[in-house]
């Protein structure tokens, strides 16, 4: 066998000459490397030269073919087009744009003609349904038959039905497209192996760590409990009960049980149980939740928590959710994946049983390998929870669900409730109960009946506050039998936003109040019908995308509608009915009316809906008796990259326009000329000027970024949070600061250095710093570290171990002759090998350790 001498090879081609390489293959592979090649030749070569490709994985085809060779023409690589497509293809020439705009426009453009022969069908009727939305009947006449009079006439009776239904179509089609729904998808291949170190399981309160020792725990629970560490275990996961007395859930009491833990060693991961309590308070659950995960920061462990559940969440027909409570920790949970990503291992959801075969699919799933993070174990193998678009349900021949009689509406008087009641009435609904939330305004029952009158409606309104049971169950008693209460609206809300860290229980309280326990009161009082009262037509909870996907700063609200979008499956589990409808932002609701507020979302990609297209998208999904649907309008594009900014998120894997989104954010390989330009400009200028220099690129590209017009409107020491970077500023500035650089940048760049003057700094070093043996004797805390923290069986199996101890003499302790030191006769035996090496210089250390000890 000889060497295949493939760089030589390239380099000679390049010295002769040959400036296009392209790989022909069913997915490239030499691309890279012969583009590296390219990179290192001079400027002469390296800017001509051209690398390509054909096919790619999964790309196979001939559209994947002829792109491939447009590249290439574009590069401007001669390419025989008439060899290739057949005969005429090339007579249907395209003018290309003026200006790299990328297809996208910034100005407007005329309409064109409707008797342009490459229009569409709705192009060519764009006189007729224009006349027909501004109810012109003469226009539309003069179009149709400009001699009949009669015609005249007869369409000023039906061109304003026929300007309705245009503007329902529209409408329709508009809330159709902002239809999102949460599916599951079994994994490709289930995860193997079993997690390495020592994981610590967080047991529920009052489980007695005696209990799972060996004799019976006191409790079905703790017998639970017991059955799976010793399933968990028989797989060959190293695991530690923690026991935590009821009255010690606190973040205090926490911090100090953890605090002790990690005295005596560092959790290689934490398994929380706490949700295997049998009284599923959400509330409770999520208090407890939220104090461990304090705690954890709090005492400095930093394995990753997994939150376990039972029948909190469904896969599919077979699968129930029987534990709606449980599920306020998946709600919890996202927030905390984007808030504190570092500490987040993931959320899964077991069977009633976890067998041998169940076990091995759970403990696979601990290595994370492939970044799913919201996970449900059951007997078919691992399933991950995903998004993808739902299509828009199909109108029912009977019209489907109508209001009428009497109907509950939570929240009714207020914001999106208002809205909600105001279509019920017009709807069909001769009675609403109206109740109000402690955010109301003091007229919002006022406001409400005087909207009713002014449309005509006659429709009795009945209110009283949210928390107000007594009376509540008054109203709904005393409701006439010939209007009975035939269905539900769940709308009342609060808004809260408060960081994972500084939430308390007193947070959880005040929203759960609202959100939850008033959805699960009224869950309870319609769910048995054994007492004669009549099951309901419809129980409508109006969720937010908090519940969904998560936000930072939304762990409170995303655990409340988590709860209420369980609680949804729970009753069509039992064959009620119920529909669950997650909303986005609205640009006249809540938060929406802050002009602020709206220019943060839409840079953030969730883009405020309008009132009109929200409430078709209400009808459409009641009519339709769905069981829940995410209503949300999405920039997916703006959105993806700062949601996956700081975590890789598979939940929207599925989503193509999220896919090509996240695909599209990803910053280029480094530019190994972008970053010699730089570094040549700040080596030609005195010391002085290095950071007026960065910093004027630093502060330009940030006033790029947020929209202002020069780059002294950011001051040096200036926060950038406080000039209005959130998360999405700040990956468009790493990734603009990228391309002016050439440095692969990480993505918490200005969370790591808050200010550009901090950043200065930072990048200064990056560019100008040599590399050598003095960046070793920078990271010397970090490779000691890493060297104590290997396990020495992972030495061995790798072939260094021998090569370290090789380093501080032989077992007897000698010092080894190539070391300057005169020999030790008190030096340590081989057990206290760790020692010597850590005496050693730590270039040395690295440098014989890689077989290099000449210098």
């Amino acid at each position: 066998r000889q060497p295949v001498d493939f760089e030589p090879v390239v380099r000679k081609l390049l010295d002769g000459g040959h400036t296009v390489f392209v790989e022909s293959s069913a997915h490239p592979v030499l691309v890279q490397p012969v583009s590296e090649i390219v990179d290192q030749a001079d400027d002469r070569v390296r800017l001509r030269a051209v690398v390509g490709s054909t096919l790619r994985r999964g790309e196979g085809g001939l559209r994947r073919l002829l792109t491939s060779m447009a590249e290439l023409f574009v590069r401007g690589v001669a390419v025989d087009w008439a060899g290739v497509l057949a005969a005429g293809a090339g007579s249907g020439q395209v003018d290309l744009p003026t200006y790299a705009y990328d297809r996208r426009h910034y100005w407007l453009e005329e309409a064109e003609n409707a008797d342009d022969s490459g229009a569409s069908g709705e192009d060519t009727d764009a006189d007729f349904w224009s006349a027909v939305e501004k109810t012109d009947a003469d226009s539309l006449a003069g179009l149709l038959a400009p001699d009949s009079a009669g015609l005249r006439d007869a369409l000023r009776t039906v061109v304003p039905v026929l300007a309705d239904w245009r503007g329902r179509s529209r409408q329709r089609s508009s809330a159709g497209r902002l239809r999102y729904a949460v599916t599951w998808r079994p994994l490709e291949r289930e995860e193997s192996g079993v997690p390495a170190g020592r994981w610590l399981a967080v047991l529920p309160p009052g489980c007695s760590a005696e209990g799972l020792a060996g004799s019976p725990a006191d409790s079905t629970d703790g017998s639970q409990v017991a059955e799976f560490l010793a399933v968990l275990r028989a797989q060959g996961l190293d695991v530690v009960p923690l026991e935590i007395a009821p009255s010690a859930f606190t973040r205090l009491e926490f911090t100090a049980r953890l605090s002790s833990v990690r005295a005596e060693y560092q959790p290689a991961g934490v398994l929380s149980l706490l949700a295997f309590e049998g009284a599923q308070d959400a509330t409770a659950t999520a208090a407890g939740t939220l104090a461990l995960i304090q705690a954890l920061g709090d005492a400095g462990i930093d394995g990753p928590l997994w939150c376990l559940t039972r029948g909190a969440v469904t896969t599919g027909i077979q699968d129930t959710v029987t534990e709606p409570g449980q599920a306020v920790l998946w709600g919890l949970g996202r927030a905390v994946a984007l808030e504190h990503p570092d500490r987040w291992g993931g959320l899964i959801d077991l069977p009633a049983t976890l067998d041998a075969r169940t076990a091995q699919y759970f403990v696979g799933a601990l290595n994370g390998a492939a970044g799913d993070d919201q996970l449900a174990v059951r007997r078919s193998g691992v399933h991950s929870r995903r998004i993808t678009r739902k299509p828009a349900p199909e109108a029912r021949a009977d019209g489907g669900w109508q209001p009428h009689g009497t109907v509950l509406v939570t929240g009714g008087a207020e914001a999106l409730g208002a809205h909600a009641s105001l279509w019920l009435a017009r709807s069909g609904a001769r009675r609403l109960i109206v109740t109000t939330t402690a955010q109301a305004p003091a007229d919002a029952v006022t406001e409400l009946l005087g909207k009713l009158a002014a449309t005509g409606v006659e429709t009795t309104v009945v209110s009283c506050a949210d928390t107000d049971r007594e009376t509540l169950a008054r109203l709904i008693a005393e409701t006439p039998e010939e209007q009975p209460l035939t269905a539900v609206v769940h709308a009342a809300d609060t808004a809260w936003t408060s960081n994972i860290a500084d939430t308390g229980l007193a947070d959880l309280t005040e929203v759960f109040a609202a959100k939850v326990d008033t959805a699960v009161w009224l869950d309870g009082l319609f769910t048995d019908t054994a007492s004669g009262g009549a099951p309901l037509d419809a129980f409508v909870v109006f969720s937010s995308i908090a519940g969904i996907w998560g936000g930072g700063g939304q762990g409170v609200a995303g655990a409340a509608n988590a709860v209420l979008d369980a609680l949804v499956e729970r009753r069509r589990g039992r064959g009620l009915a119920a529909t669950s409808i997650a909303w986005g932002a609205f640009d006249e609701i809540g938060p929406g009316m802050d002009e602020a507020t709206l220019a943060q979302l839409r840079r953030r990609g969730v883009l405020p809906m309008a009132r009109q297209i929200a409430m078709t998208a209400f009808e459409q999904a009641v009519e339709a008796q769905e069981k829940a649907v995410t209503i949300v309008d999405m920039d997916w594009e703006a959105f993806i990259p700062a949601f996956t900014s700081v975590r890789v998120s598979p939940l929207f894997a599925d989503l193509p326009e999220a896919a090509a989104a996240l695909r599209d954010s990803q910053p280029d390989a480094e530019n190994s000329s972008i970053t010699s330009s730089l570094v040549d400009s700040l080596r030609n200028v005195p010391e002085a000027e290095h950071n007026r220099l960065l910093l004027r690129l630093v502060c330009g590209q940030a006033a790029t970024v947020l929209g202002h017009s020069s780059a002294e409107s950011i001051g040096p020491l200036q926060s950038f949070q406080e000039v209005g970077f959130d998360s999405l500023a700040a990956v468009n500035l790493r990734n603009s600061l990228h391309v002016a650089t050439g440095l692969r940048l990480p993505a918490t760049l200005i969370f790591d250095y808050p200010t550009p003057d901090a950043l200065v700094g930072f990048l200064r070093s990056e560019l100008l710093t040599e590399t050598g043996d003095d960046d070793l004797d920078g990271r010397e805390d970090d490779l000691r570290r890493a060297l104590a923290q290997a396990p020495l069986s992972r030495l061995r199996e790798v072939g260094l171990l021998d090569t370290l101890l090789s380093l501080v003499g032989p077992e007897d302790g000698s010092t080894p002759v190539a070391a300057k030191p005169e020999p030790d006769p008190a030096a340590p035996a081989a057990e206290d090998d760790a020692d010597l090496i850590d005496a050693l210089d730590v270039a040395d250390l690295v440098k014989r350790a890689l077989g290099n000890n000449t210098n």
